[in-house]
């Protein structure tokens, strides 16, 4: 059945009508890794400054964007407040810890959930959640936005930058992590929340299922009536349209002081130039489609790899806790961290071709980037909030392009998160600079501190490393649910579900169990 959906569809129809195996949307995003940072590349050589290999971040320019809407509200009603930045006479200043600004890969990934919306006819505002749910994804976006300001960054930061780059401080950030998503996991569970967790929800699977399988999926919601989707929305579109507008417009009003002088909204056409700013947004753009066409993000592949074996063995065990079917199927495959390691192989062969012709890698040069305290305390918020959110930070972009509700409620929880370390700045800088454990950024600098190109030789023994364990993981996987490799590679999650049940025989397939249904829920039609 799943052979005859493709061979109806021309190649363009099934790439923009229908979902995407991870292993596809891993290499699509690697690749939007490659355009940013050839865009930085291209930009610094022309600005006659040294070369920095850096893959896509966000968290800080997310922190400018709460800033540069605080001021826009300042100056609506009359106020003075600077919870997210100093302020000098009514205009935002170098001081505290953010200036007004954009991320302009956080605009081009919301753009790309939006696009792929628009190509499959289905914005996820179909998707229901129960008021619990929506309560513990805002708690799930505090959590995890302060996460970020200790570890130095998000999920996108660690696992899809700083792994590749043999990051130390990402790697035990990582480490924290998973121990952080394994324990929201099981709150999760407890709370009978086990039943939402999706990479991504589509009509036409919840439609051949019924509530056991797809919980979020009601005929008879309307998302327009519920008012926590206004709430949601009216401060995501606040948000992005304050940043976009002080980007390309740059109003005085958003600038900031520097030596006593008014400057550019950072980031915005006038302080970076066109070629940056369209480079920077087509990245999260291209980044932004590869997540919303398959569910791909970060937290599923850390529990992937501490799970798929568990979920393989004790399969009852998850179907009791309410699970679903294609969750357990896509974790038991690997799906997620197939996804990540396509990427990282692209990413960091770049890196590495880019570093032999005279370009440095980047992730150098402040504190936020050794390993402190903080990657150990930030790690575990970071997984505990991106499990409690089902979906990390750049998930989250796109799934507000899409249009979840529970995402759009986390996203305000992400604004409330940063807070504690805006209004306690010079604390918490105190804190990561005196708990600074290791000084060396990356791992080929600590094991050959002398040579570099040793660090080289390292860094792509590294490399070829991961394309290994991308190659492990895909034949690992396909035994796991007892299909071909190439299903694996090549079919979405839902593709794979009929796959496996046409090979089924006798309640096996390939002989490994097949899944089971949730409890009151029958198999895909």
């Amino acid at each position: 059945m799943a052979t005859s959906v493709r061979t109806r569809m021309t190649l363009w129809q099934r790439l923009s009508k229908r979902q995407w195996s991870f292993l596809a949307a891993g290499i699509v995003f690697g690749v939007a890794q490659i355009l940013y940072m050839a865009t930085l590349w291209i930009h610094s050589a022309l600005a006659g400054k040294d070369v920095h290999l850096k893959p896509i971040t966000v968290t800080t320019d997310l922190g400018k964007m709460f800033r540069g809407l605080e001021v826009v509200v300042d100056k609506l009603f009359g106020v003075q407040t600077s919870i997210y930045g100093a302020t000098t006479d009514g205009v935002a200043s170098t001081g505290g810890a953010f200036i007004p600004g954009i991320g302009w890969p956080i605009v081009g990934m919301a753009i790309g959930g939006a696009l792929v919306a628009f190509a499959e006819r289905e914005h996820r505002s179909w998707v229901k959640y129960p008021l619990r749910l929506l309560g513990v994804s805002f708690l799930g976006g505090v959590i995890f936005s302060y996460g970020t300001r200790l570890a130095g960054g998000c999920t996108l930061n660690h696992l899809l930058g700083g792994i590749p780059m043999m990051s130390i401080h990402s790697t035990i950030t990582v480490i924290f992590m998973a121990i952080g998503g394994a324990a929201a996991f099981l709150v999760m569970t407890k709370l009978g929340l086990g039943k939402y967790f999706k990479h991504q929800e589509t009509r036409s699977y919840c439609e051949a299922t019924d509530s056991g399988e797809c919980p979020s999926y009601d005929p008879q919601y309307r998302w327009y009536r519920n008012p926590w989707y206004w709430v949601g929305a009216a401060f995501a579109l606040a948000l992005f349209l304050v940043a976009v507008v002080g980007g390309l417009f740059n109003p005085e009003s958003l600038q900031h002081l520097k030596d006593g002088e008014l400057v550019a909204f950072s980031k915005s056409v006038d302080a970076k130039g066109w070629l940056y700013v369209l480079g920077t947004l087509f990245a999260g753009i291209v980044g932004g489609v590869a997540m919303a066409k398959s569910g791909f993000g970060t937290e599923c592949a850390l529990v992937s790899l501490e799970a798929a074996n568990s979920m393989k063995k004790k399969d009852t065990l998850y179907a009791r806790l309410g699970i679903p079917r294609i969750t357990r199927t896509l974790m038991r495959g690997y799906l997620p961290i197939i996804g990540l390691a396509a990427s990282w192989v692209l990413t960091g062969a770049f890196i590495w071709v880019g570093w032999t012709v005279g370009a440095q890698p980047g992730f150098e040069g402040a504190v936020k980037y050794q390993l402190t305290a903080g990657s150990i305390i930030g790690g575990f918020l970071l997984g505990l909030g991106a499990v409690m959110l089902i979906g990390c930070e750049i998930r989250s972009y796109m799934r507000i392009g899409m249009g979840y509700l529970n995402t759009l409620i986390g996203f305000i929880g992400f604004a409330v998160g940063y807070l504690p370390f805006t209004l306690f700045y010079d604390g918490h800088k105190s804190f990561l600079e005196n708990t600074v454990m290791i000084e060396q950024y990356k791992w080929y600098q600590l094991i050959a501190p002398g040579s570099e190109s040793t660090q080289r030789i390292i860094y792509l023994v590294w490399i070829l490393i991961l394309a290994a364990f991308l190659f492990w993981l895909l034949r690992r996987g396909a035994a796991n649910v007892g299909v071909p490799v190439h299903d694996l590679r090549a079919l979405n999650t839902e593709e794979l579900e009929l796959a496996i049940d046409a090979r089924a025989q006798d309640g096996t397939v390939g002989g490994v169990p097949a899944p089971e249904p949730v409890p009151g829920a029958h198999p895909l039609r």
